[in-house]
């Protein structure tokens, strides 16, 4: 059955502001179902719905589901696009996709490419350089990392050591160095157009995470041999899996070698990067590239543009009269009620050069913990 005329694309996704405002730019009527329905949020969309669990930031499978038949049943759904927060749960992505038409990747590749088991091997097989990776604990855990397969955000990566002997779903990958980069791409199923290279930027010691995902910065430029030798592997890790629409891959640098850490089959934090580059947006590139077009002019980044997320220093509540600079966006509601790490907002920066990006950033993030401390008193 067609979705009726006027029908809303359903953007599902841990924070659907970017995609949503993009859309927006592309002239493209959504609804979203996220993690907090922030205000910025709801101005890009034509409805918005929290389906969180009360345990954890993580969807709530049932009220997830009875968002999107309330807000874009599939008679109603111009189709699904689904951003992060799904990499654990591909069953759930299969269940959203009854009746709708998925613009993305399907569910069992979205399975493939977040499982160690199979992931890594397949490197192997293309000769794509990687870490060394293991399934079972090392006996000895010195340079090693534990993650949770599907795991997003980095809140799941730990030093091995730090790790329980009974937790569920971890793969043990041998610490390198590097510099933590991403690639942006987009894919038709044949092979891949680079959007750009992006930085990664990691939270504050004092959360107690270190690898926890702080922000992006992008117009990364890479040698040569390095982006020729990734856009050769994207090609074909494109062709293997059929990859379509917006997806990133992680990476660490060091000289002109990459060394690949995973890959994300689905649009990522660095859209907000490049999102201006596109004069219809990149929401409206992915919905091209799920039907096998991709850009046919080479892309010229404008400014070096970053974002930095800012977490509570400690418990509190957002005041209805706070007032967030222009330079801010995942704007909570008022009242919402916030413990310690919490993401409360983003700082948004953009000048000539990435390392200027990241200065500006610093200062940004400061004053906000500065106004919400004070907010908190």
């Amino acid at each position: 059955m067609s979705p009726s005329a006027g029908a809303p694309y359903l953007i599902v996704a841990a924070s659907g502001r970017q995609l949503a405002q993009s859309a927006a730019r592309g002239g493209h009527d959504v609804v979203v179902v996220d993690w907090f329905a922030d205000r910025d949020t709801c101005a890009a969309a034509r409805a918005v719905r929290r389906a969180v669990s009360p345990d954890e930031l993580r969807f709530d499978p049932d009220t997830l589901l009875q968002a999107a038949e309330e807000l874009a049943p599939a008679a109603s759904c111009a189709g699904l696009v689904a951003g992060s927060g799904l990499e654990d749960a591909p069953p759930l992505l299969q269940h959203l996709t009854l009746g709708r038409r998925l613009y993305g990747n399907e569910a069992q590749v979205v399975a493939a490419t977040k499982d160690p088991a199979r992931f890594f091997p397949l490197l192997d097989r293309l000769g794509i350089p990687h870490p060394e990776i293991s399934l079972r604990r090392p006996p000895d855990t010195c340079g090693w990392l534990a993650k949770r397969a599907g795991g997003a955000g980095g809140a799941h990566v730990v030093p091995a050591a730090a790790c329980g002997a009974d937790e569920d779903r971890i793969y043990f990958q041998r610490r390198e160095d590097g510099r933590s980069l991403s690639l942006l791409f987009l894919a038709n199923g044949r092979r891949a157009w680079i959007v750009g290279c992006s930085e990664q930027l990691h939270a504050d010691s004092s959360l107690g995470q270190p690898f926890l995902f702080a922000g992006v910065i992008g117009g990364v430029s890479l040698p040569p041999a390095a982006e020729d030798a990734l856009q050769a592997a994207l090609d074909a890790l494109v062709q293997e899996h059929a990859l379509v629409g917006l997806n990133g891959i992680d990476f660490l640098l060091r000289d002109d070698r990459c060394s690949v850490l995973e890959l994300n089959p689905r649009p990522t934090a660095a859209l907000d990067c490049y999102d201006a580059d596109f004069a219809c947006g990149l929401f409206d590139w992915h919905l091209r590239a799920c039907s096998g077009e991709l850009p046919g002019f080479a892309h010229a980044p404008g400014a070096a543009r970053g974002h930095a997320v800012v977490y509570a220093g400690a418990r509190g509540t957002v005041h209805s009269d706070i007032r967030f600079p222009a330079w801010c966006s995942d704007l909570p509601q008022p009242g919402t009620r916030y413990a310690a790490a919490d993401p409360l907002c983003t700082v948004h920066a953009s000048a000539s050069t990435p390392g200027a990006v990241r200065r500006l950033l610093a200062q940004r993030a400061a004053a906000m913990q500065q106004l919400l401390a004070a907010e908190a008193a």
